[in-house]
């Protein structure tokens, strides 16, 4: 039994590493089936966004926090506390960004007419307004690079529609509470 285990187990440590690489790099065409440009691109600009850009969005794979166009609102998992104000339809979680009270997200999810996500909006409080002009600097970078060149109207900055996705960014800050709007909309 032994020797067995001795031949064999080499055997397959290399048969196992064959097809990892092989995978890895190829499919069953023989085609790269690694990211492409534009993803890597989206990759490296989120994964130089910051620490509150990362917490918000959670990966650049998804629409936002890994939810996409059309997703029942059931099936929707967040590890987040219900918000305090929820919506006539959808849900809203709190998010927050570090351990005061005072920077935070409220995160909405709003279905359509069969339950299924058509909006994400994202509320983000700080305490600091330049902390806001530094998250809109950060979002914009993100976003350009995941979305495209964004258009600026006033307060609001505005990406797409690419891929039936259209976002504005608003700075609604006031004296005493500094933030920003974020609305993810799905466009036909």
């Amino acid at each position: 039994m032994f020797r067995l285990l001795k031949i064999l187990f080499p055997l397959f440590i290399f048969t196992f590493g064959q097809m990892a690489c092989q995978s890895k790099t190829e499919n069953s065409d023989g085609k790269n089936t690694g990211p492409s440009a534009a993803e890597q691109k989206t990759q490296e600009a989120w994964s130089q966004s910051g620490e509150i850009v990362q917490k918000i969005t959670l990966s650049p794979s998804h629409i936002i926090r890994n939810v996409d166009w059309g997703q029942s609102i059931e099936s929707i998992v967040e590890k987040l506390e219900l918000s305090e104000n929820q919506p006539a339809t959808g849900k809203s979680f709190t998010l927050y960004l570090d351990n005061s009270d005072l920077n935070f997200a409220d995160i909405t999810y709003i279905p359509d007419a069969k339950n299924k996500v058509k909006e994400i909006d994202v509320d983000v409080f700080l305490e600091e307004n330049d902390q806001v002009l530094e998250l809109i600097e950060r979002f914009q970078t993100y976003l350009n690079a995941k979305i495209g060149p964004s258009k600026t109207e006033g307060k609001k900055i505005q990406w797409g529609p690419k891929q039936n996705t259209q976002v504005t960014l608003e700075d609604v800050s006031t004296a005493k509470d500094p933030g920003i709007k974020l609305i993810f909309k799905q466009v036909p």
